[in-house]
């Protein structure tokens, strides 16, 4: 693990003001020719999950949790942050209330085949569940987590399959700019080939998407860790909730794939999908 040893050099990346992003109000809902350009958290459902799998300061019992994904449009190209799940059920929990993620996103005028990438942030079928609702997305994975997911999930074999003769999936063996600001970080804490992503659209404005490095944004924020139970390197882990905490502290808004808390980030612009930037 080299990527976040030279913190001070990657702390230039996020020059400028500490400031943490104001969120704007989009005020009402928009007809959905009129999404805007913009970073958004999609909600496919709600359910409950052990404390001590998460970075909670708790041990015992269990927490609400959400099931989040984030899409980020750019004119016309859309980018999405894990999947969500195709699924109720996962082989872990079921999803409350659920609605479909291309249900959801149709709702505001998208399409499946608009979506153009999809970053993953680990291989689990609440994050990757829904990869082959949107058949045209390039994807962008680790070796290790697209043979782990292919392992889960054998029925898919021959979709996958498809994915990989069609040159649609964009293996990640190391730190990647998408494009410029627009960084993939490989973390390998929570799984063998987790990722999270990290974006400077203005000085101002600065996002870490964590993937499940981490849960709960305060303590994230905080620095806190997830248990040995919850990681696949306890020490990975550990590192990189030290550079969370760095760049909250310098301004960077913090976002996770579960805490409910997101959704209080933004405003609700289409049912389901909230606008955070």
């Amino acid at each position: 693990m080299k990527i976040f040893i030279l913190l001070a050099s990657v702390l230039l990346f996020y020059c400028g003001t500490s400031s943490a992003p104001k969120i704007k109000n989009p005020g009402s809902r928009l007809p959905p020719s009129e999404l805007q350009d913009g970073l958004y958290a999609v909600l496919v459902g709600k359910s409950v999950y052990p404390n001590r799998l998460t970075n909670s300061d708790k041990q015992d019992g269990e927490s609400e949790i959400a099931f989040l994904f984030y899409l980020i449009k750019l004119e016309k190209r859309y980018i999405l942050i894990d999947t969500g799940t195709s699924s109720i059920s996962t082989p872990e929990i079921t999803a409350h209330n659920w609605i479909s993620p291309d249900k959801i996103l149709g709702g505001a005028g998208i399409k499946p085949g608009m979506i153009g990438e999809i970053i993953l942030t680990h291989f689990h079928s609440d994050h990757s569940g829904g990869i082959s609702l949107f058949p045209n997305a390039k994807v962008y994975i680790t070796p290790e987590d697209w043979d782990s997911l292919k392992k889960s999930n054998r029925s898919a074999g021959s979709k996958f399959a498809a994915k990989e003769r069609s040159g649609k999936i964009q293996f990640i063996n190391s730190s990647l700019e998408v494009f410029k600001n627009f960084r993939i970080l490989l973390t390998r804490g929570h799984t063998q080939g987790s990722v999270a992503v990290e974006w400077l659209v203005s000085p101002g404005r600065k996002f870490l998407i964590t993937g499940d490095e981490c849960y709960w944004v305060e303590f994230c924020k905080q620095g806190q860790s997830l248990s040995s139970e919850g990681t696949f390197s306890l020490s990975n882990n550990k590192e990189f909730l030290d550079y969370v905490s760095v760049l909250s502290g310098n301004g960077t808004k913090i976002l996770t794939m579960h805490d409910p808390a997101v959704l209080s980030f933004g405003e609700e612009i289409f049912p389901r999908i909230y606008k955070l930037d």
